[in-house]
């Protein structure tokens, strides 16, 4: 895939991992109540084609518990061995909502327990979010700006892309729900535009039945990152990441095409 004269891609490691052009690597998105669940299922991922793994913390019952919350961090980390533990919730509205996903935020980067963090466009310019993304830096975490869309055309979905980049993100995430054949082809349109366009990493997701479409297509599009599922873990609509890394090979002449 061509970039535009001038244009140079950024490259950023997230943890160890490197995110940048050509083939995508391998995600999967670990959920869990409890840490034994989490530590279970992350010896799961550990055995598996997975490059990185997406915490989302929404169901996790100890947000209030920092100490709690930090050791189960650090015991993920240490099960994953050189796998990055990106953080992130699903975007729910509502001040107390966001007031403790700040709190966990800042005890997770404050404890540099994660390699990065994923925070939404809708909270990521509050100062507060702010003052956390620049402690993030100290610390060498990644952030990750992201928005979730229900429907949208490539063009208002590039604009997000746009939007996402000017915060000054790491890497840029763009997710859609996959229920429906068009919004997914719509991502894919708009995240070849963005790969293009854009110097930062960036990382499409559909959820879904459709969802699987969006992955195995990540050379095409530019997407830095493909999800899967391991056996329960993950979204059940997308493919096995065995699946998805053989997809990703048997497509991978396609590159630089």
């Amino acid at each position: 895939m061509k970039m535009k004269a001038g244009m140079v891609l950024k490259e950023v490691t997230v943890g160890e991992l490197m995110l940048t052009t050509g083939m995508p690597k391998i995600g999967v998105v670990l959920t869990g109540a409890t840490r034994e669940e989490l530590l279970r299922k992350a010896g799961q991922i550990l055995t598996s084609a997975a490059q990185l793994v997406v915490w989302r913390l929404n169901s996790y019952q100890e947000l209030d518990n920092r100490a709690e919350l930090v050791n189960t961090a650090a015991q993920l980390q240490q099960v994953l061995g050189t796998i990055p533990l990106v953080a992130m919730f699903a975007m729910v509205s509502g001040p107390a909502d966001i007031a403790e996903y700040y709190q966990t935020y800042q005890t997770l980067v404050n404890n540099r327990s994660v390699a990065a963090v994923d925070i939404d466009l809708a909270m990521v310019n509050q100062p507060d979010f702010m003052t956390l993304t620049q402690q993030m830096r100290v610390n060498r975490i990644r952030l990750i700006a992201s928005q979730t869309v229900t429907t949208a055309t490539p063009a208002e979905l590039l604009t997000t892309y746009q939007e996402l980049a000017a915060t000054g993100a790491d890497v840029v995430r763009v997710t859609v729900a996959g229920q429906d054949a068009q919004v997914v082809l719509a991502l894919m349109a708009a995240t070849e535009q963005a790969h293009q366009q854009l110097s930062v990493p960036i990382i499409a997701t559909a959820t879904g039945k459709f969802g699987r479409y969006n992955s195995i297509c990540g050379q095409l599009t530019g997407s830095a990152v493909a999800f899967g599922h391991v056996g329960r873990v993950g979204d059940q609509n997308q493919l096995a990441v065995s699946q998805v890394k053989q997809a990703l090979q048997m497509l991978s002449p396609l590159e630089g095409v």
